[in-house]
């Protein structure tokens, strides 16, 4: 049954209008060009004086090209070094192309200053390259699948080892091109790995101390630079290109829309251990997921960043800047807390073809990558360009020569202004060995309250890093700060390693979770969870009823990762409505029997009828669990139904089964439709199941009890249900309209269900809304034998001019195929308020007719007028684009050609003519046909 469902989504997501990006491969096999391994970056002056004709940028702020092609060509990704040269990834296959052997991480470096590099080497090669970020000792590329460590220990410029850190983070060429797998890589102040995954998802990513994760669609993960402790972090993205990291490690990211099925460009706060919804919440189940911080419609998101620098004017600095490859902007954004997200207000910043990627370096230098003459496929090696973005009267924070600096210059560092500074001195400091001098300088910026709280934070990541677990006596007093920032970082810092817990305690969290401010409470949440502290669960309860819909959404998920059963069931009890709402929508996740048995039990005693409901929308929601992932990816528009993507039944659903029947059975009135709308809102029932049973309900129907049974614990009408509603249409009346219903709910018809189909679709006292419904329904069922019975129901619904195609149905057999004169009809691609012609021209316009040519000619021959008005429109259709391909009109003109002279055809061609409103196209044939036809 999910196979069916999901088999068909995929077929109408290949055939809808969607970007290039969701397109096939590409057919050319074309090579970039080899390069030297190392020169010099040529000057170029009169692309320079092009590109400033490209960008707008505020007032003050300057742009110089900093690298173009072949040096700096297809740049999907850019970063910074401490040592001030800049890394850029080249990836010539773009989005679709799979050439293998022709990504590269390229060195540049900037001799002189003036903005623009001089020199250049080929730093590593490797397939797909998508993010890259170095710490000066060490180059992490990752690579879909694999994110690799590379290092140059001569100082050539060019890498000359590699260790591969994390395995199977995605998937390669062999799968499809790389623009939905594993992208950007981010350095985080807290010494983390941070990566945005695409939707393309992992089935089994590896660290190097053997740690496994899994995850279908995107999320963010993090791992440590040796490649141990990977975890996931957040869930529920869509296809994200890149993650921006604030001073206080929160995470940041511009999502990219699904063409067109609702989820357009977000904007996201990516708290930790939340889902964001895609693609089994957004849609069906809006409260359920952590919020958004901002929709922006239609876009792509690509890089993002954080900067921190004094050197930027005010409204630059300390700020998060996101780039977006439709729209050929860079924004900025203003962030102002609400609770666990933000409230956001977006500006546009530059103005660009093409943005890709974005950097800062230590002297204040933005670097912004472009991927302008590009598409989605390689094409020639002059696309896109590296440049440089200077704020006004730059002058930058002086840094330090973090690896010729002693210990106490470098902790001195960690208080700069600048974030970037305060990185390379920590990146450094972990580095090196441990001394007492070190630590105690460590110690001191930690408890130091008249430091900055950015300051103090990057002290205590510094510290836990450098002392582990001996680090979290500092950090248990640094967490009882007055200054919000400084408890936040101190506890998630505390809890920062799963492997350093010593002497940390759930009571520190609980307290976490009263507190004034909203990230304190996130990390109260999260610390909880991973300290595995099921026994303080009951703290969480009270937040799953917070009208914050983050701290709710954070407090279920933490009771389900705890396996919280008792705790959650107890709060079924709470005085206040949403808690209960809260606790059982935890209780929906937990799949196990005593979980299943304490909502049954509790169902038994519930007797007002709000907790009821409640209950039984959970035991609904348990009925399915999420089906076993095999590594598939479920394409660019995937199911989005909810609450899961691949509905699966275990061991508990007959129980969960016989209760919801039981109540079913019982309920009467408003009750009863509330419970068959959730139950099918849950795919526990089918779509259309609610008309069907109201009206057996209201008709006293002897099949009601029969029905019900049938229908609860399945998504889809089977063959027992069609079984059923073939019994009940019969008896006619309000059954009859409602058996269209249930039919016209299914996004899969299977052989069985085409007699009632027909009936209803040609049925023109039904509602014509539910009839081109069920049409469209009628027109996805794959197979010839669908087709020829597809063929023969809109052919019986042909618009006849002048009466609308809902009418049509009765007359359409022993109609004359011959239109009025001067009798015109909209075009295949215009608006019909009619629903039953909009299906039938969806139907005509379809692009899988394309592969059915041959069937239509062979119909446009037979003796059924109506069937050969049909095959003549389709065929039209095939050839009215002046860029038809030629073997396409080779084979459809001839067909055509040869109806103007047979009598028995030409009457339906000049009917599909009119039908299609093509008779500009065919006046000379039809003034010659309409002259010798008989008056």
């Amino acid at each position: 049954m999910n196979k069916v469902r999901h088999a068909v989504h995929a077929l109408l997501s290949v055939l809808a209008a969607a970007s290039v990006a969701a397109q096939g491969p590409p057919a050319s096999t074309a090579r970039p060009q080899a390069i030297a391994a190392s020169g010099a970056v040529p000057a170029e002056p009169s692309v320079e004086q092009r590109l400033q004709n490209d960008f707008k940028v505020p007032a003050g702020f300057k742009v110089t090209l900093f690298a173009g092609p072949p040096v700096a060509m297809y740049p999907t990704c850019v970063n910074e070094s401490p040592d001030g040269a800049v890394f850029v990834c080249v990836d010539p296959n773009l989005s679709l192309s799979t050439l293998k052997g022709v990504g590269r991480v390229m060195r540049l470096v900037d001799t002189d200053g003036d903005g623009r590099a001089d020199k250049y080497t080929t730093f590593a090669t490797m397939d797909s390259p998508r993010g890259v970020v170095s710490d000066g000792k060490t180059v992490y590329v990752m690579h879909p699948p694999t994110l690799t460590a590379y290092r140059d220990t001569n100082g050539d410029g060019i890498a000359d080892e590699s260790t591969d850190i994390v395995t199977g983070l995605g998937f390669d060429l062999d799968f499809r091109g790389a623009d939905h797998t594993t992208n950007n890589v981010e350095m985080g102040p807290d010494g983390w790995l941070y990566i945005a995954v695409g939707d393309y998802g992992f089935i089994k990513a590896v660290g190097t101390d053997g740690k496994q994760i899994q995850h279908r669609g995107g999320a963010v993960v993090r791992v440590r630079p040796d490649g141990t402790n990977l975890e996931i972090v957040t869930v529920g993205t869509r296809n994200m290109y890149d993650v921006a990291i604030d001073p206080f490690a929160r995470v940041y990211s511009r999502d990219n829309t699904n063409d067109g099925d609702g989820w357009d460009t977000r904007l996201h706060y990516l708290a930790p251990g939340a889902n964001m919804g895609y693609p089994m919440l957004y849609q069906n189940f809006k409260t359920e997921h952590f919020p958004t911080l901002a929709d922006y419609g239609p876009g792509a998101g690509v890089g993002g960043l954080w900067i921190q620098d004094p050197a930027w004017p005010a409204g630059y600095n300390n700020t998060l800047f996101t780039g977006d490859w439709t729209m050929q902007k860079v924004y900025r954004h203003t962030l102002t807390p609400k609770g666990t997200y933000f409230d956001i207000q977006q500006d546009e910043f530059v103005s660009m073809l093409r943005p890709s990627d974005l950097a800062l370096d230590g002297k204040s230098n933005l670097y912004v990558s472009s991927l302008a003459g590009g598409q989605f496929t390689y094409n020639s090696d002059t696309v896109g360009y590296l440049v440089q973005v200077r704020p006004p009267g730059l002058k930058p924070l002086m840094e330090a020569n973090v690896t010729s600096a002693n210990d106490a210059a470098l902790v001195a560092a960690l208080s700069s202004p600048n974030a970037l500074h305060r990185l390379h001195a920590s990146e450094e400091l972990v580095r090196r060995p441990a001394t007492d001098a070190m630590i105690r300088g460590l110690r001191a910026l930690v408890a130091d309250a008249s430091k900055p709280a950015d300051a103090r934070a990057a002290g205590m990541f510094a510290l836990k890093q450098v002392q582990g677990a001996k680090a979290n006596d500092a950090l248990l007093v640094a967490a009882g700060s007055p200054d919000a920032r400084v408890r936040e970082t101190a506890l998630r810092m505390l809890i920062d390693r799963a492997d350093q817990l010593q002497g940390v305690s759930p009571a520190l969290y609980v307290k976490a979770l009263s507190d004034a401010d909203g990230q304190v409470q996130v990390e109260g949440i999260r610390g909880i969870v991973r300290l595995g502290a099921r026994e303080v669960a009951s703290a969480l309860v009270p937040l799953t009823g917070s009208t914050d819909q983050g701290l709710a959404h954070l407090a279920v998920n933490a009771l389900v990762s705890l396996g919280a059963t008792e705790a959650a069931v107890k709060g079924i009890e709470a005085p206040q409505p949403a808690v209960r709402v809260g606790v059982l929508r935890a209780l929906s996740q937990m799949h196990d029997g005593p979980t299943v048995t304490a909502l049954i039990d509790r169902l038994s005693r519930a007797f007002d009828a709000p907790t009821r409901m409640d209950i039984l929308h959970a035991l609904g929601r348990l009925h399915n669990r999420e089906g076993f992932w095999k590594g598939d990816w479920w394409t660019t528009r995937p199911a989005h139904l909810g609450p899961f993507f691949d509905p699966a039944a275990w061991e508990e659903s007959p129980r969960i089964r016989t209760a919801l029947t039981g109540a079913l059975l019982a309920a009467n009135g408003a009750d009863f439709s509330t419970l068959v709308n959730d139950l099918v809102l849950n795919e526990v029932m089918p779509r259309g199941s609610e008309p069907l049973l109201t009206a057996v309900t209201a008709s006293k129907d002897p099949l009601r009890a029969q029905l019900v049974e049938a229908m609860v614990g399945r998504a889809q009408v089977d063959a027992h249900i069609l079984a059923l509603a073939s019994q009940l249409d019969a008896k006619g009346g309000a059954v009859h309209g409602a058996v269209a219903q249930l039919l016209a709910g299914e996004s899969m018809l299977g052989s069985g269900a085409m007699p009632l189909a027909r009936t209803a679709v040609l049925d023109v006292n039904l509602d014509p809304k539910i009839r081109g419904t069920l049409l469209t329904t009628i027109a996805q069922v794959p197979g010839q034998q669908a087709l020829d019975a597809a063929a023969e129901v809109f052919s019986r619904l042909n618009p006849m001019p002048g009466m609308p195609a809902a009418a049509t149905a009765a007359s359409a057999a022993s109609a004359s195929p011959t239109p009025p004169a001067g009798a015109t009809a909209r075009g295949p691609g215009a608006v019909s308020g009619d629903p039953v012609e909009a299906a039938w021209r969806r139907f005509v316009g379809d692009r899988r007719r394309m592969g059915e040519l041959d069937y239509f000619i062979n119909m446009s021959r037979t003796a059924q007028p109506s069937q050969r008005t049909l095959a003549y429109a389709v065929l039209m259709q095939s050839i009215r684009a002046p860029r038809t391909p030629p073997a396409v009109r080779e084979k459809v003109t001839p067909a055509i050609d040869a109806a103007w002279s047979d009598p028995a055809s030409a009457p339906s061609l000049v009917q599909a003519i009119t039908l299609m409103r093509l008779e500009s196209q065919y006046a000379e044939k039809l003034a010659a046909y309409n002259q010798g036809r008989p008056k």
